[in-house]
């Protein structure tokens, strides 16, 4: 038992180590991600203690720290991110993760919240490339991170007498080139909206088809 208890620890502390070399490399790519994505003054930390518990992982606790605005300390990031912040947070975790998460599925709600032009068409290229390795579901009302989607799904609201109901279309191309163009000029949809919808679909499907060259 001896024998065993010293040999675990010592993979534990060969663990840790690995852990605390990674984590520093980890931390960079973080907060490279996170100024693309508008999050300019950020930092982002991995605190890493040790316990006199070991577990089937080692012995460390390990927290993400991050700070989003000049002058703020470093806290736990869900004490002080907002959805939008922590979706962009969780993007940027993805793309540096992309080619090592097993997840199938990932679910991005309030992407796009507090951000546009630019960013907005960051977002949507970065979201792009993490879906050569994941299903992502998406919800936005960006037209930059619309256009990009490879099935688009409107959903709208209808009251049935007592009963609210959510109806979920699956989108053609009409229907799409009309729902980017309803995010671009909202109630006024006329031939130059739809012209400029259908030149960002196309644009959009050649810099997915080149992004899908690249992967392959």
């Amino acid at each position: 038992l001896k024998n065993l208890s010293e040999e675990y620890k010592k993979i534990a502390i060969e663990i840790s180590n690995s852990r605390k070399e990674v984590a520093k490399r980890i931390e960079k790519l973080i907060e490279k991600e996170l100024l693309d994505l508008d999050l300019k003054n950020s930092i982002f930390k991995i605190d890493i203690r040790t316990n006199n518990k070991i577990k089937n992982i080692g012995f460390d606790e390990v927290t993400f720290l991050i700070s989003t605005n000049k002058g703020e300390e470093l806290q736990e990031i869900y004490k002080i991110a907002s959805g939008g912040e922590l979706s962009r947070i969780m993007l940027g975790f993805k793309k540096v993760l992309s080619d090592r998460d097993k997840i199938a599925t990932l679910v991005f709600d309030e992407i796009d919240t507090g951000i546009s032009g630019i960013t907005a068409q960051i977002v949507g290229e970065k979201l792009a490339e993490i879906s050569k390795n994941h299903q992502l579901l998406v919800i936005s009302h960006l037209p930059q991170i619309s256009v990009l989607s490879d099935t688009h799904f409107i959903i709208s609201k209808e009251t049935v007498g007592d009963i609210t109901l959510s109806k979920v279309l699956c989108a053609n191309y009409d229907e799409k080139v009309m729902e980017i163009s309803r995010l671009i000029g909202g109630a006024n949809i006329n031939e130059t909206t739809i012209r400029q919808s259908k030149e960002m679909i196309e644009i959009a499907n050649e810099k997915k088809e080149r992004l899908r060259c690249i992967e392959k």
